[in-house]
């Protein structure tokens, strides 16, 4: 071993570029073939830090793919691809089961704006990490972690996230639909998201400011002789006529609480009657709100909050299995609209 050991840190040496480079990727690959000796292993690390401070940057990025799906690959080789530069940091960091939650942490601190964007992405990273990443405010890195679901997040940078995303319409849909959002954020998030809705529907439709509200609330009202389901039906009919009806229509409605106009307007735009997407509801509340949701190509990131207004018009239960959620937002990856109608439809013919 002795023999070996002089032999390759002889190697080490070697000035010629390509020698080098040759002989990092060999002991790097002799590093991930299978689990070394506690002997070999650490000469081992040591020959591969000498090279890297001699190799170029493209060799090391090589170094760095190869070493990352490694679980024995040895540590310190690891921790100093993973503060080199972020496009050789990039695959150790999103992979390497070898580093630490304290070298993160640090690599968060002492690192640049860039490896902290790499790891908020990283998969499962604990409290620790993530109050590390989000320290300097960075709106980016802040965008990353709240797109991350699998990191675990303090009340406190709950707090920096909220205050963030309660500014940014997708960063808000976004946040509503990680399970560990406080139930306070909530209400604040899903107006934010209403406001959105509205303004969109305004500019889209060239509507004055206000004359959304104007017509939601004066629908109703327009004729004595008329009873509300009419009313609905009637306002429902003039919008798909004039083709100004859609999925944001549907949604402010129901955000709104006008229940009626919901119901019309999303059994409208599924090309069910009233009567089949309210069969369709008693059967199966939470399964028929995602079908109509993916039928009338409402986006998915709205999905929670069409849940939500549900819940509070007490038209899905409250207290929904743990997986209820997760089961009814695959409805949008496993359906088309045009599939999500006729399953709609099927569930109403369950009678």
């Amino acid at each position: 071993m002795s023999d070996i050991a002089s032999a390759l840190t002889h190697l080490a040496r070697i000035r010629d570029p390509q020698s080098r480079a040759a002989l990092a990727l060999g002991v790097t690959d002799i590093c991930v073939a299978k689990p070394l000796t506690n002997k070999t292993q650490p000469l081992a690390n040591d020959i591969l830090l000498a090279l890297a401070h001699k190799v170029e940057e493209t060799v090391r990025i090589q170094m760095a793919s190869r070493l990352a799906d490694c679980e024995w690959a040895p540590r310190g080789i690891v921790r100093y691809l993973a503060f080199d530069a972020p496009c050789v940091a990039e695959t150790i960091i999103k992979k390497s089961l070898v580093l630490e939650p304290e070298d993160l942490v640090e690599l968060a601190n002492s690192g640049s704006r860039e490896h902290r964007i790499l790891i908020a992405g990283r998969c499962h990273i604990g409290i620790a990490v993530s109050d590390a990443v989000v320290a300097y405010s960075e709106p980016d890195v802040i965008d990353r972690l709240i797109r991350n679901t699998s990191a675990r997040i303090s009340d406190s940078t709950m707090t920096i996230c909220m205050n963030n995303a309660i500014e940014d319409e997708d960063l808000s849909r976004l946040m509503l639909e990680r399970d560990d959002v406080p139930p306070g954020f909530v209400d604040r998030l899903t107006a934010r998201i209403s406001d959105a809705v509205r303004n969109q529907v305004e500019q889209h439709f060239d509507l004055e400011a206000g004359k959304l509200d104007e017509i939601g609330e004066n629908a109703p009202d327009a004729s004595t002789a008329e009873d509300s389901e009419t009313q609905a039906r009637k306002l429902v009919e003039r919008m798909a006529a004039s083709g100004e009806l859609n999925g944001t229509i549907a949604v402010r409605a129901l955000t709104d609480g006008k229940s009626l106009l919901f119901d019309y307007a999303i059994a409208d735009l599924c090309g069910v009657t009233v009567e089949q997407w309210r069969v369709a509801l008693g059967m199966s509340s939470m399964r028929a709100t995602a079908l109509a949701c993916r039928a009338a190509r409402i986006d998915k990131s709205l999905f929670p909050s069409v849940v939500r207004c549900m819940q509070k018009a007490g038209r899905i239960q409250d207290d929904l299995p743990a997986d209820a959620m997760f089961s009814a937002a695959n409805v949008f990856q496993k359906f088309t609209p045009g599939s999500a109608h006729d399953a709609l439809r099927r569930l109403a013919a369950r009678v």
